[in-house]
This record gives structure tokens, sequence and C-alpha cells, in this order.
């Protein structure tokens, strides 16, 4: 018998709450039982309440169609980190509930996450996996976070976002594992492979959503030159599948990258490199697109009370528009300890993307942050994020912004320090 699918959507929307509604009382459990853990399993739960602000939420370029949002959200996750002279693991559940009343009823949302990061370092091979989930509208995903990490490494800093503000739902799923063998201490050579897939629910026609996977396979050879310099030539393919019609694309990248350390606080590197992109279409024969140019620069600096992680960038991306993009990206964070309680950070972020075959769609984004936590005590404290966020998406006439301001409280009973061996890897 087949069920009704209005009573399917109901069915997934309490099975989703009833999960967030059991990670928030299993993770308090967590809390209390924090202390008993052993000598190599770390448990890091945190629990966070904030009050949201945004005057635009949906980026809307006409002022009498702007949604103007005040609420509240909560959150509760939990680090699980296991750590030996060799390995590292690391999960995160993360259970969201966002509340903006009942007049905004459709803005309201429970969002589930979850991140795995691991690795083993034997003799001469190195194996790490990395892989998140995450279930959230579309309006949140767009926006991205306000976290300015100043650690994470620069290939990891996401660009799938679609250009479309809604409380419409978005799942997705990545995994990427690979495999290093040292040949000795002047030169290596990694594997590693990516899938990402990402669902949409249903939306109208005039929103342009589509589910797609993407799967990339890149082999890379290191060679130092000295304790300081390093070159990696890189091969690359890709697969990308789109349920949108004549979307699908396969594509080839070679590229070479110079590595410098500038001195023990400071790292540089520079890739320059070509991506073919073979467009499939239903009924028609392959047609071969003019390579397109990738490229990055990152200089990363970690001092004492200041890091700064700079990136410029230039890709090929997958895209909920049904369509691989060019895309040039700046990505700029700062953060800096005035003293032991406060630090203070600074973020930008802007690119200009078109499609890279196809529809022609372009897209400008220009993001600002700004960013202030107060360690009250070593359980307790507080952060102040401030985002202003402009997007001219080309088929609309004029550019849209919005100013979002979000105020949290944490709670952390067992605060762990990032393992040095997952900062930043050039």
């Amino acid at each position: 018998m087949t069920v009704p699918r209005q009573y399917q959507n109901r069915k997934s929307v309490s099975e989703r709450r009833l999960a967030t509604k059991l990670m928030l009382v299993m993770l308090p459990i967590a809390v209390l039982g924090s202390g008993t853990a052993s000598a190599d399993w770390k448990f890091d739960p945190i629990l966070r309440a904030s009050w949201d602000y945004d005057d635009n939420a949906t980026l809307s370029t006409r002022t009498d169609d702007e949604v103007e949002l005040s609420g509240y959200i909560g959150e509760a996750s939990l680090d699980m980190i296991y750590d030996s002279e060799r390995s590292h693991l690391s999960m995160r559940p993360i259970a969201r509930t966002r509340n903006y009343g009942k007049e905004n009823k459709a803005w309201n949302a429970d969002d589930q996450f979850f991140e795995m990061l691991g690795f083993y370092e034997g003799d001469k091979n190195l194996f790490r996996v990395f892989g998140d989930f995450s279930r959230e509208s579309v309006r949140t995903a767009e926006l991205a976070d306000a976290d300015l990490d100043t650690e994470i490494d620069p290939d990891e800093i996401a660009d799938d976002q679609s250009g479309f503000v809604t409380p419409q739902r978005r799942t997705r799923y990545r995994i990427s594992p690979s495999w290093t063998h040292r040949f000795s201490n002047l030169s290596s050579i990694e594997t590693e492979l990516s899938y990402l897939a990402t669902s949409y629910d249903e939306t109208d026609d005039l929103l342009r959503l589509f589910d797609f996977t993407d799967i990339r396979f890149r082999m890379n050879y290191r060679r130092n030159f000295s304790e300081r310099s390093s070159a990696v030539f890189s091969i690359g393919a890709r697969d990308f599948d789109t349920d949108r019609f004549g979307g699908d694309r396969q594509s080839y990248e070679v590229s070479g990258s110079f590595v410098r350390r500038l001195s023990e606080t400071t790292q540089f590197r520079a890739r320059v490199g070509l991506e073919s992109v073979d467009q499939e279409d239903v009924g028609l024969p392959t047609v071969s697109i003019d390579p397109q140019p990738t490229g990055e620069i990152t200089l990363s600096r970690q001092l004492k009370t200041i890091r700064l992680l700079a990136q410029y960038r230039k890709r090929v991306n997958a895209s909920g528009r049904g369509a691989l993009t060019s895309r040039d990206e700046l990505n700029l964070r700062l953060s800096r300890d005035l003293n032991d309680r406060v630090t203070i950070g600074l973020g930008a972020r802007a690119y200009k993307s078109e499609t890279v075959s196809g529809v022609g769609l372009t897209q400008d984004y220009v993001q600002i942050r700004g960013q202030v936590v107060w360690r009250i005590s070593r359980a307790f404290s507080m952060q102040a994020d401030y985002r202003h966020t402009v997007i001219d998406r080309g088929l609309l006439d004029g550019a849209a912004d919005s100013n979002r301001f979000t105020l949290w409280l944490s709670y952390q009973p067992n605060p762990v320090g990032r393992d040095d061996r997952l900062r930043i890897r050039f």
C-alpha cells in the first residue's frame, strides 16, 4: 500500500524532531559523565543558546518583500575524541533548533549535523578520512556560519552555495578519504577521493534547485627541495551528476603548487592549473569546453596572540543550480587575543561565479563578519557575531543586502584543546 506523500512528510518531520530531542536529552547526561572518560577518549560537550536577528532573511532585492526575523536558537553538541601516539579520531554530532515565533513558523527548524575526522600515521603511510552530514534550511546553509576558524585547512572551506535564501531544506553528505605514502623524507605521493551528495526537499519551479553528486579523484606528488620549500604536482578527475536536464559534466585537471614555510609561524602556498570540462547532453554529441584556469594563493600566519588566514582561489565548483561554475573567491580570517579572556575576529568572503556551460548564470557575493568572544570562566563564554551580506544574482535587477546579529551563551564544562596534528596542512 502506498502511503500518501503528506503523511510521509509528516513522518519524516516527526523523526527529525525526535532525533533532535533525543540528542538534546543525551548531551546533558554526557556533561555529567564527562569526568569518567578514559585516558584515551575525551568528551567535550557544549550547550549553547542565542538570540538571533536578521533584517532581510531572504536577501530580497525588493524592500516590500523583505522578511525580518528575530528569535532564539538552541544547540547541543558533543565532541568525542580518541588520541594515541599514531592515530586520532574525532566525531561531533550537533542538534540545533531555531524558533522565530508563530508569525514566522516557516523559518522555524530543527537541524542536525555530524562531523568526523580520523587519521592513522605509520612509518611510511598516512591514512586520513574526513566526513560530514548536515540537514538544514537552504537559508542557513547559504549564509554559512560565523565561525572564524583561522586554523582550518584551506582545502576544507566550503564552496557549494547556490545563491537561493529560502526556508527550503537541504540534506548534504560528504566523505573524503586519503592515503599518503612517503618514499623518503624528500618525496611522497597522496591519493584522495571526495564524494559529495546534496539533495533538496521539493521546490517550486522558481527556485530551480537540483539534487546533485560530485565525485572527485586526485593524485598528488610532493617533492621537498629543502626543509622549507616543496613542490606538488597534481592530476585529478571529476564526475558531476545533477537532476537538471543536460547538466551532467566530467572534467580533468592538472596543476602544480609551490609551498614555502617563510618562518616558524608563516606558511605560503601558490598553485596554478587547468581543468578541462566535457559536456554530455542527452541525444547530443559530447562537447569539449575550453579549459578553465584554476589557481590559489594562500598565506597562513600563526603567532601567540594573532592568527591570520588569507586566500585567493579560482576553481570549478559544484552547485545546486544544476551546473558546474567557474568561481573567483577571496577568503580572509583574522583573530587576535586581547587578553586571556577576550578574542576579537574579523573575516571577509567574496566570490564571483558564472556557469561553465549551458544556461548562463552569474552571481556576486560579499560577506563581512565581526566576532567578539568573552571567556567568562573555564566553562562559560559569550560570543557576539555580526554579518553583513550582499548578493547580486545576475538574473534579478539590483543587489540585496542584510544585517544579521547573533549573541551566544555557551556552557562547555570540559574544553579540549585542538590536537597539533590537526592544524593547517600545506
